[in-house]
Order: structure tokens, then C-alpha cells, then sequence
């Protein structure tokens, strides 16, 4: 088998074919303690997205470490495929609501459901079929999909991605007192005429939660292409979601984010990291690691789960305070799997990091106070931009996690992500800054050890 030197070690992939939307991560108590059940898009034939696309299941005493990736759900001889849609705990029993799609109506998504027994190991389609063959009529629908299902009170509610014939995106809400019988409750998002807003012709994988005392909405933005993943925060009825404003939450490569609870209480999510051809012919795609979500004012913010230090092993470099009004501060050699901290003073200028490895630059990140704007720049691809906000006292706290093929970059709240070329050898780093009296107040990189196998 082809080796695959950019595979990342503690971002989860598949272990051979296609991954795409993480879905459904469940925490629950079992015979041998908690755990934590995850499952994903994927296609274990190819490293090619399919329309008869399966669900995949992986489980994790925490949020990094997972084992014993499996098919949970694959189509029926009635369906095509099994689409993305939410997992739910109904008196007890695990319960998969996901989108069955036909071949000659993939657009126009069936809502279906598969129960599970109690150890969370085989499913079994709902012997009656789709709960909800049909969308209402009237309503010049093109697409429907990615149910998203919870608990409000002595009903479910069910947010369902959409776009019109007109190419108008929207989310629609469903309830059911058994998760069976669905009535229409109509829109419960869609394009604000006075509120500038993500755009796009459909939403998809919409998700609904409460958040720090505010309700947040979560869309992947899909026009003709995945064009990355939106968040509201605002108010909700029981029926309609009005936002009071709109942020992008991440972007390209960053797509179908699902939000969850981890065993703590706190809002979570994972995302997919897109990939086109990861070089070797086996595989392609991987999930972020798990974020953190918080609300700070009317912005939803992201950080890496503390699930994620856990995997650090040795310090390869530690230093500071440093001046960065002069030679940049250069570190290395660096494994290929790193976690990056550090915290820095451009003194109002902008903070540039590159990694090199001794086939050229990987990597150009800049951190631009005036622009606030995080920017990612890879030789041949296009730019990964995230909003940054900088620390009350003009400081920058950057967290970079480097993982082959992949790195992940969080700051001011924010967080972007770039594909890497398949790191050939070592790396180096490198930390400068323009403007006078600019400093690094501080620099820890660790080795991170594999989080699969």
C-alpha cells in the first residue's frame, strides 16, 4: 500500500477511502464507563465522495483518542445513500435521524431513522420507513437535508437544511412528540432583507443550541461548493430564529460543523477538513480537532478543547521573552506533529510565522492587528482568513497545531486551517515582527503523540 507521509497522526481520517461531515457525538455511560461515540460521512471504497455515501462510527474514552472505527449505517436496498442528519437519546435507546436519498432525487432528502441497542453497536432502520418522505408541499423546495434533532420540553424539534427553486437558502423546523409523526412548524431561519448574512443557495447541516444564555445557529453555507460555515447568535420562540447578527465561524478548508455536549456540559463542535486528494490514492479528508465554543458578546468563539493537551509528550523548544524588533527568532528542528503556544507583542504591526522544511516554505502565517485579520498563506492554494481580535493590551496569543498534512491555527477567538504539502523532513519555524519594541513574551512547542490506531 502506498505510504501516505501527509496523513495527520491526531486529526481522525478514516483509515482508508473518503471523510467528510463529522456527525452526531454522543457522551454516554456504558458497562465500562463513559464514552464518547462519534460518527462521520464516509466512503471506504475510494478516496472519492459518493452519492451512496455511509455513516461511519469511532469511540473515545475522551474527544482525541479514538478506536474501533466501523460502518454504523449503510444504504438500504430501498435508498442510495445515507446522508448527513443528528443522533438522539430516546427513552435510553440511541436513535440515528439521518437524510435517505433516492438516485433520481438526491437533492430532495428523506428523513429516516435507525435505532440502535443499547451498546451502540448495530442499527436498525425504522421498519416503516421514512418518517417524513416529503417536505410540505407549495413551498418550491430543491433541496432538503441534515436533520438536526433535540429536545424542547415534552416535544422534539427537527432543524432541516434547504434551498429553493429560486435558489434561496433557508433552514425549516419540524416537531414530534415521538420522533415518528412530524408536523411543519415553517421557517425557522432564513435571509434577513435588513441583516447582512452568509448568502449561499443552501444551508446545510444547521445546528441550534443554547449557548452561555443566548440561542446560536450554525449553518455550512453551500453554493455550487461548499463556501464555509456561518454562526448566528439571536432569539428563539419555540418556532422562529431571528439573528441579531451573523459571523463566519470558519472557512475553507472548514465545512460541516456539528455542535455537541462533551461529558462536562460545555458546547463543543468538530468540522470537516476538506481534501480533495490527500497524493497517495487511499484517502482523503480528516475532521478538525474538538473546539470549544463561547459566547463573547454578540460573537461566538472558538479554542481547542483542553481534550487536546492531553496528548502532548516532550517540550522540543521553550523560550522567552525574546525581541522581535529585529532578526526574526528561529526554532527548529521540529517534529511533524507539533503543538505550538505562544504569546507576543507586535507593537501595532503585523506578527508573521513560517515554517520551512528543506523543500521550501510551507507555511506563511500572518497575524495583522490593523487588518484584523488572521491570514494563512500555502505556496499553490488559495488564502485561509479569519477575523482576529487582538487582547485588550494589543497582545497576540497564537495556538498552531501542526500534524503532517494539516495545521490548525487558533487566535483572538478565531480559528483558521490550511493543507500543507506532505512535510518531506524536519521543520523549522520562525517568528518576526516589524515594528519597533515588538516582542515574544513567549514560545512552547510540544510533540504530540498519535491519537488513532
Amino acid at each position: 500500500m502506498p505510504t501516505d507521509p501527509g496523513r495527520p497522526a491526531y486529526h481522525f481520517t478514516a483509515p482508508a477511502g473518503w471523510i467528510n461531515d463529522p456527525l452526531g457525538v454522543t457522551w454516554h455511560d456504558g458497562p465500562e464507563g463513559g464514552r464518547y461515540e462519534l460518527f462521520y460521512q464516509f466512503n471506504p471504497e475510494a478516496p472519492l465522495w459518493t452519492p451512496a455515501i455511509r455513516w461511519g462510527q469511532a469511540t473515545s474514552p475522551d474527544l482525541v483518542r479514538w478506536r474501533d472505527p466501523r460502518t454504523a449505517l449503510e444504504p438500504g436496498p430501498d435508498e442510495t445513500g445515507c446522508w448527513s442528519g443528528s443522533v438522539v437519546v430516546d427513552e435510553g435507546r440511541p436513535v440515528i435521524v439521518y437524510t435517505s436519498v433516492l438516485a433520481d432525487a438526491p437533492g430532495m432528502g428523506r428523513i429516516a431513522l435507525a435505532e440502535g441497542d443499547a451498546e451502540w453497536r448495530r442499527w436498525t432502520r425504522d421498519p416503516a420507513g421514512p418518517v417524513l418522505p416529503a417536505p410540505e408541499p407549495g413551498r418550491g423546495l430543491a433541496h432538503v437535508r441534515d436533520p438536526f434533532v433535540w429536545r424542547d420540553g415534552d416535544e422534539w424539534r427537527m432543524a432541516v437544511g434547504a434551498g429553493s427553486t429560486d435558489g434561496r437558502p433557508s433552514v425549516l423546523q419540524y416537531s414530534s412528540p415521538d420522533l415518528r409523526t412530524w408536523r411543519a412548524d415553517g421557517v425557522l431561519a432564513e435571509p434577513e432583507p435588513n441583516l447582512p448574512g452568509p448568502g449561499g443557495t443552501v444551508w446545510e447541516c444547521p445546528q441550534l443550541f443554547r449557548l452561555d444564555g443566548a440561542w446560536a445557529l450554525i449553518v455550512s453555507v453551500w453554493d455550487e461548493v461548499p463556501g464555509g460555515v456561518a454562526c448566528a447568535l439571536g432569539d428563539y420562540d419555540g418556532r422562529r430564529f431571528a439573528p441579531r447578527s451573523w459571523q463566519w465561524l470558519a472557512t475553507d478548508p472548514f465545512y460541516a460543523t456539528t455542535a455537541f455536549a462533551d461529558s462536562r456540559g460545555r458546547r463543543c463542535a468538530l468540522s470537516w477538513v476538506q481534501e480533495a486528494d490527500a497524493g497517495d490514492g487511499v484517502r482523503a479528508g480528516a475532521l478538525s480537532v474538538p473546539w470549544l465554543l463561547a459566547r463573547e458578546g454578540d460573537r461566538v468563539t472558538v479554542a481547542p478543547h483542553p481534550d487536546v493537551e492531553s496528548l502532548r509528550t516532550e517540550v522540543q523548544a521553550a523560550l522567552g521573552p525574546a525581541s522581535l524588533a529585529g532578526a526574526a527568532v528561529v526554532v527548529g528542528p521540529l517534529a511533524a506533529h507539533a503543538d505550538v503556544d505562544l504569546r507576543a507583542d507586535p507593537a501595532g504591526g503585523p506578527l508573521v510565522l513560517t515554517l520551512d522544511e528543506a523543500g521550501g516554505r510551507l507555511l506563511t502565517l500572518v497575524a495583522d492587528p490593523d487588518a484584523a485579520e488572521l491570514r494563512l498563506t500555502v505556496p499553490g492554494r488559495p488564502d485561509a482568513r479569519t477575523p482576529l481580535h487582538p487582547e485588550a493590551d494589543g497582545g497576540l496569543s497564537l495556538r498552531l497545531l501542526v500534524d503532517a498534512g494539516v495545521v490548525e491555527v487558533f487566535g483572538g477567538g478565531g480559528v483558521a486551517a490550511a493543507r500543507l504539502r506532505p512535510p518531506g523532513g524536519e521543520l523549522t519555524l520562525a517568528v518576526s515582527a516589524g515594528a519597533a519594541g515588538a516582542e515574544l513574551h513567549r514560545l512552547v512547542i510540544h510533540g504530540m503523540a498519535p491519537a488513532t490506531g
